[in-house]
């Protein structure tokens, strides 16, 4: 039975995995901040190991004799660059680390971001191989985090995995475009432009990263930037425009909604001043400048076909399907 370290298992995408790997037969050992919030990681059968990014002993103590860590920790909201690079990089730094000095190192498979290649140029595909271009402080922090873990490539088996937009159960992000369009029968987009952006389902995600664990292309010491080797994209099955992202939800909730295209001007209006409001506060907001950079580029599309082609990796459904069971999963818990 191969045994997993899960970090971030408290979050959309880690509690997905925990799920899905011990669905699959995994000992999954996680490594949580507040046990008070594991507890559904508890009942699948998870071992909770007490720790944080910030401590180099409790995730050494929490990755002893683990053959893969799946390292999704990190910081997707920040006040500035010094918080990202602390929680993604240095966090990244130390889990790394921690897997290089165990006697047997684990796999580590870490999940980075579509965000630290950067967005795609307009009719083009993101590949591995592209230069990295990232645009904001977050895509920073990822693609130095990317390369903090690099350095320990001669050390510990390394695989990187940059997945973008992420929807399924649990995941709140997505949830403000299923309520805009349940309750306002209006979803907004950036510019009056076709705006196109890859995603892949949290359940796609997971079966992507178990296969890159299992058999993955790893780095290799001193991997040159723009090799691509040891990094995959992972995508659904088509790109849609961020327009139809609304008119998926809308179908899944069983009615229709209006794409309202509204000038850039606003976005920027709206993000300088939510993150004037987040710096007074102390408290960094879901909109702010570094998000709006991110929404008026060219798009964000990426290629699986390095995944598909040497992992066999395919999605199990289709975006109406999927998007249909997300809305489904949002009304059993209450959440729309």
């Amino acid at each position: 039975m191969p045994r997993a370290l899960v970090t971030g298992a408290t979050g959309f995408v880690g509690s997905n995995l925990v799920a899905h790997l011990r669905g699959l037969g995994w000992e999954v050992h996680c490594l949580v901040r507040d046990a008070s919030r594991a507890a559904a990681l508890e009942k699948q059968g998870a071992t909770l190991c007490p720790g944080n990014l910030e401590s180099l002993a409790s995730i050494q103590q929490a990755a002893a004799k683990t053959d893969v860590v799946f390292h999704l920790a990190g910081r997707v909201r920040a006040l500035n660059s010094q918080e990202f690079n602390a929680d993604n990089v240095e966090g990244t730094r130390r889990v790394l680390e921690a897997a290089a000095a165990q006697p047997a190192p684990p796999v580590v498979v870490f999940v980075s971001s579509l965000a630290a290649g950067g967005p795609s140029a307009r009719g083009e595909s993101r590949r591995e191989t592209d230069p990295d271009r990232p645009i904001s402080n977050y895509g920073r922090s990822k693609l130095a985090a990317e390369r903090a873990a690099a350095g320990y490539a001669s050390q510990v088996p390394l695989s990187v995995v940059r997945p973008p937009i992420i929807f399924g159960a649990a995941d709140q992000a997505s949830l403000a475009i299923f309520r805009g369009v349940k309750r306002l029968r209006l979803h907004p987009v950036p510019g009056f432009r076709t705006f196109p952006v890859s995603l892949v389902h949290v359940a796609d995600l997971c079966d992507a990263l178990v296969r890159i664990a299992e058999r993955g292309e790893r780095f290799v010491n001193g991997n040159s930037s723009g090799s691509g080797h040891g990094i995959y994209y992972v995508a659904a099955e088509r790109t849609p425009s961020y327009g139809e992202l609304g008119q998926l939800a809308a179908q899944a909730l069983g009615h229709g909604t209006i794409v309202l295209p509204l000038p850039q001007a606003l976005f920027w209006i709206v993000g300088g001043a939510m993150e004037l409001v987040a710096q007074l506060r102390g408290c960094p907001g879901v909109i702010n400048l570094d998000k709006v950079r991110e929404a008026v580029a060219p798009g964000w599309v990426c290629s699986d076909q390095k995944i598909r082609h040497t992992l066999s990796y395919q999605p199990a459904a289709p975006l109406e399907e999927r998007f249909a069971a997300t809305a489904t999963w949002y009304r059993e818990h209450g959440w729309l």
